[in-house]
């Protein structure tokens, strides 16, 4: 891979993995268009997915470390609680039982349907479909009211229900961040509450396909400069489209993102169309040419004991 071809696609990475506009389906369309093999790219793949990763923990950096010092304050000496009860009935503790509640399904949704995931992603069609019910997700966000639940309100069967759906946006062309989003909001999540459990419910997603992923990567033989470079650039336009992200959806302005979303379903489905013909184009079969020898002169043969004869008269000696 070029360098200039892992700037690009760590940009795209980086913008798409945040943005509601399905970073999974940008790189099939990606995969097609530069003609590159993804599994042949796998480490590369799984080092933008993790520059996307360290941008979302230093964004949420002040919510993870309440959780570790929550944590590890279970450990000190209590007074007026037990663990239990602190484990039952305060805030911090509830927001990460629903991340786990989650999570759960999530995962079970990757393993149980990975096959027919991996499928998907080999087809513009499918790719093309998903990305026009996100763009129809999106829109529908703008008939919501202003929702009022906290996140440590959020109820553990509202939990499993957007991590359901974060599992089924594993599809390519579906989008994760937007998914969840939209399915928080209508559960009554507020805004703000709802991108923030939407982005700490990647921080396990992404580490875990990382993990799943990681051990099928080839490290024989790595060139560094095209790994490093996509890892950065991928973390800092993560960084960037997340703020962005945050903004637009305390401001209720995600329905701004449909008309992209519809615009690139249909370039997708454009691209299935020739793809479909360059798999169904009937090969034209060689025909073998036969290979005319030239027919080889009749060498005289010359018997040894007869003798030449002499085209020369012949002198007569008296």
């Amino acid at each position: 891979m070029s360098l200039l071809d892992a700037i690009w696609l760590g940009i795209l990475q980086g913008l798409t993995e945040f943005l509601p506009v399905s970073s999974s389906g940008h790189l099939t369309v990606a995969e097609y268009l530069l003609g590159y093999n993804p599994e042949k790219e796998l480490l590369f793949k799984l080092v933008v997915h993790l520059g996307t990763l360290l941008a979302v923990i230093w964004v949420y950096r002040r919510s993870l470390t309440r959780y570790m010092q929550e944590l590890i304050g279970l450990f000190r000496p209590l007074e007026e609680r037990t663990r239990f009860e602190r484990l039952r009935h305060e805030d911090w503790s509830k927001e990460i039982q629903f991340i786990l509640l989650a999570t759960i399904p999530t995962g079970l949704i990757g393993i149980l349907f990975n096959k027919s995931i991996k499928a998907a992603f080999s087809s513009l069609t499918i790719v093309g479909l998903m990305f026009a019910i996100t763009g129809i997700l999106l829109f529908s966000s703008r008939f919501f009211p202003n929702p009022h639940r906290h996140l440590y309100e959020l109820g553990w069967w509202r939990a499993v229900l957007i991590g359901v759906a974060q599992g089924f946006a594993i599809m390519p062309g579906i989008s994760r961040s937007g998914t969840t989003i939209i399915i928080a909001l209508m559960l009554g999540l507020r805004r703000e509450e709802s991108a923030r459990y939407s982005f700490l419910l990647a921080i396990p997603a992404i580490a875990g396909a990382l993990v799943l992923e990681g051990r099928k990567a080839n490290l024989d033989s790595i060139v560094w400069m095209p790994l490093v470079t996509g890892l950065v650039v991928s973390m800092i336009t993560g960084y960037l489209a997340l703020i962005w992200l945050i903004r637009l959806v305390k401001q209720g302005q995600l329905q701004w993102f449909a008309p992209y979303m519809w615009i690139a379903a249909s370039f997708t489905l454009v691209l299935s169309l020739n793809q479909g013909k360059a798999q169904t184009m009937p090969k034209t079969p060689v025909r073998a040419v036969k290979k005319i020898s030239k027919p080889t002169p009749a060498k005289t043969r010359i018997h040894p004991r007869s003798p030449k004869r002499s085209t020369s008269a012949t002198p007569v000696i008296r």
